[in-house]
């Protein structure tokens, strides 16, 4: 059936006007000219053949076609905005746009990520692992994970957790009844180092109280992830920092000969676009990744 319409942007006009009671309010909503209005409602009340208006004393009030003719159009344009907000809702609800480090993203976040994917199934997340540029592409991005030692601004992030640094290494890599307490018993070993964190070993050592271990030798590494895989193929020993390191922990394919730990200068934050913290989608991840740590 083809439906019998006046112009939409005269029924647009009306509306506005009608329901504001003035030409110039309406003209600012819609964000046109004054003689735009009156010349849409001139077009209106040409196409419907009666006057919508009564214009008298500088006053503007709805003729008995105006007022009958008003409620309609003001529900049909709130149900199309409402369509469209529901429609923007759905869309902005399927896709989650995360930034953060590469090696905390494989260790510590996808594992999140897979069990967040089982509770809610029809969000899509898009995960960017950004090491050396976090300012590329900032606007792509709902949300940010960083590791920061003292973070400006923190309105809005939240300390998903610090890190305890304690040495690990694979099973194999020490004799049966061996222990590491003294400077002779590491000497025995590769110290694997995370660039990153050229300072842990150094820390470590000093907390325990031993001296007389260079702590510059062994092998470096970019990234953690491949520094831990380093420990896992028995090439030394690396330092771990949980919770990163819990899952090859549990699994067994690192171990913790030492029981000395220490808290790391930095934490894990997660901050939130402010542009982004009331979409439902992303508050709700928010509030599960830091209720889950």
């Amino acid at each position: 059936m083809v439906r019998r319409m006046p112009p939409l942007n005269a029924l647009k006009a009306f509306e506005a006007a009608a329901r504001l009671l003035s030409f110039t309010n309406a003209a600012q909503e819609l964000n046109v000219t004054q003689a735009a209005i009156s010349h849409q409602i001139r077009t209106l009340e040409e196409y419907v053949g009666s006057t919508l208006f009564e214009r008298s004393h500088q006053r503007l009030a709805l003729t008995q076609a105006g007022k009958k003719l008003l409620p309609y159009l003001t529900q049909a344009f709130d149900l199309v905005a409402d369509g469209y907000q529901n429609l923007e809702s759905q869309d902005q609800q399927l896709k989650l746009n995360i930034k953060a480090p590469s090696s905390f993203s494989v260790q510590w976040l996808m594992p999140k990520l897979a069990l967040y994917q089982k509770i809610y199934p029809d969000v899509a997340i898009s995960l960017s692992a950004q090491d050396n540029d976090f300012e590329f592409f900032p606007q792509a991005f709902d949300l940010e994970i960083r590791y920061l030692f003292e973070p400006q601004h923190s309105s809005n992030k939240i300390l998903l957790f610090k890190e305890h640094i304690f040495p690990v290494c694979s099973p194999s890599l020490l004799a049966p009844h061996e222990t590491l307490s003294s400077a002779e018993d590491f000497a025995r070993h590769s110290l694997l180092h995370i660039n990153f964190y050229p300072e842990d070993w150094q820390m470590w050592f000093e907390h325990i109280g031993l001296e007389g271990i260079d702590c510059d030798s062994g092998h470096r590494f970019d990234q953690s992830v491949l520094t831990l895989e380093a420990a896992v193929q028995g090439l030394g020993i690396a330092m771990g920092r949980t919770p990163i390191v819990d899952q090859k922990l549990a699994s067994g394919v690192l171990i913790s000969p030492c029981s000395e730990r220490i808290e790391s200068a930095g934490g894990y934050w997660l901050e939130v676009k402010a542009d982004m913290q009331l979409r439902p989608h992303v508050a709700q991840f928010r509030d599960w990744l830091v209720g889950s740590c």
